[in-house]
């Protein structure tokens, strides 16, 4: 079969150069040319090729010989008369829409095609012997864990002392201006409307990914499973470094510690309190400015927003959750006590040393009352005078009486109630248990009257002033009171 020719006498299908599109050559993605052909690349690459070169020739003169003339000739190749303007070229191609698409068309299938090669990779260590695996592994481990790292950081924190040293502020001087360019042009309501706009595709990833999860519920039982994994791990790492600062001798381990809350500024914490009273006192007044006479704004809003959620929540599980807590509680408490129990040293242990802890307590009280008790008799009454009358004495006794109205209306609604309660007490409680204690308590009487002494006859007759005949709603009362004492004392014993 005879070839068909165009007119320009070449085969049909073949071009001439003038008639190919270069781009059609290039390929769909043109980003990467793009980018070499720009000026900042190609002057870079016609610094680096010829040494590149070089070291590719090796010791041998021809070669070397050979790469020289290559590298002044790319150097030539690679440089444009309009250079010496040094125009940018790099940059504004990513002002191009084009190219972005072009530049980002590649990346996913260069990504995952170098997850497809660690795949792989993975893939065939997985099959070799658990010695290969080792050598392999500890040839990666023992290549890339040179120390280099620490070598760096070492020589950069030498870097930030020494500027440090002449300029205390060099970082924060230098990063003003961009930072101050950073803030200003981010639109932070845009910012906070992208927040609000992504709740809904939040709530729906996370709905998601617990749908996808529970289909595979032996999956999730062992990723739960993996938190006590990390608190045994956690606990044993923590075990360690306690055990290894123990190690220290007792004056060189507080020296430490004493010297670690020295260097704590106390100047900065305090200021922090400071503010932090202020922001609260700031709030309270504002609270009232806001809100009107006597209803400040902040607890009448917290007030409704509590009221909401107790609406919306189902108090009845609610109260089951805490009773099961306190359920829990007791039973972790008595499980505690069990097993103190078994132990009788450890019980015996616990009983000498649980009044020391009261004893601590009651030492610091003491100290305090010592310490006011060592002021004048002026400053300690104005002080505690002062103390006194900070409460506010109208509202507790505010309180005392809406108690005793609420405890009257419960009496008089079902006086039952009190006389039930009355008896099962005393029906639950031993007669001659409490016989035998009342006869114990009271047979150290005689160590006990000159305290008696001092406080009994001062309450007796406190007691025969009440009940003198006064003129008041109360007389019927205590002219009951009297005859009942008068009957007692005239009474002969049978």
């Amino acid at each position: 079969m005879k070839p068909i020719n165009t007119a320009s006498g070449l085969p049909a299908g073949i071009l001439r150069l003038s008639d190919i599109d270069l781009a059609e050559l290039e390929g769909k993605n043109t980003a990467i040319a793009r980018i070499l052909g720009t000026r900042e690349v190609r002057q870079a690459l016609a610094n680096i090729l010829p040494d590149v070169l070089n070291v590719f020739a090796g010791d041998r003169r021809i070669k070397k010989f050979i790469m020289k003339l290559v590298g002044n000739y790319l150097n030539r190749s690679l440089r444009r008369p309009e250079d010496v303007f040094e125009r940018a070229e790099l940059s504004p191609l990513f002002d191009d829409p084009q190219f972005i698409r072009n530049l980002a068309d590649p990346l996913p299938d260069l990504i995952n095609g170098l997850f497809d090669l660690l795949g792989a990779a993975v893939e065939t260590m997985e099959k070799l012997d658990t010695e290969d695996k080792k050598e392999i592994f500890g040839d990666l481990i023992s290549k890339i864990s040179t120390g280099q790292t620490g070598d760096m950081i070492t020589r950069v924190c030498r870097i930030l002392n020494d500027i440090h040293k002449n300029d205390p502020e060099f970082f924060a001087k230098r990063l003003e201006p961009g930072f101050k360019n950073w803030i200003e042009s981010i639109d932070f309501g845009d910012l906070k409307e992208m927040a609000e706009n992504s709740a809904a595709d939040v709530r729906a990833f996370v709905t998601m990914a617990n749908n996808v999860m529970w289909q595979y519920p032996s999956k999730v039982v062992l990723l739960l499973s993996l938190i006590p994994t990390a608190v045994n791990m956690l606990s044993d790492a923590l075990n360690i470094s306690v055990n290894r600062l123990n190690e220290l001798p007792p004056d060189l381990l507080t020296d430490v510690i004493l010297s670690f809350i020295k260097e704590i500024e106390t100047r900065p914490l305090a200021g922090l309190f400071n503010e932090l009273a202020e922001i609260v006192r700031k709030v309270h007044t504002g609270s009232a400015l806001l809100g009107e006479p006597g209803a400040p704004q902040l607890p009448k809003l917290l007030a409704a927003k509590i009221g909401d959620i107790i609406e919306k929540a189902d108090t009845v599980t609610l109260w089951k959750a805490k009773i099961a807590l306190a359920e829990t509680k007791a039973s972790f408490d008595q499980s505690v006590s069990e097993a103190v129990n078994r132990h009788p040293d450890l019980k015996n242990l616990c009983l000498i040393k649980a009044p020391e802890l009261t004893n601590i307590r009651m030492k610091s009280l003491n100290q305090r009352l010592a310490y006011w008790d060592g002021l004048d008799d002026a400053e300690l009454s104005a002080s505690l005078a002062d103390h006194i009358n900070a409460y506010d004495i109208q509202e507790i006794g505010e309180a005392i009486n809406n108690g005793l109205r609420i405890f009257n209306r419960l009496g008089e609604e079902k006086p039952d109630v009190f006389s039930g309660a009355v008896d099962q007490l005393v029906h639950s409680i031993d007669p001659y248990e409490l016989s035998e204690a009342a006869k114990k308590l009271f047979s150290v009487g005689d160590a006990m009257k000159p305290l008696a002494r001092s406080v009994v006859p001062g309450l007796v007759k406190w007691v025969a002033d009440v009940l003198r005949p006064v003129d008041d709603e109360y007389e019927e009362d205590a002219r009951q009171a009297r005859d009942a004492l008068a009957s007692l004392f005239s009474q002969k014993e049978a």
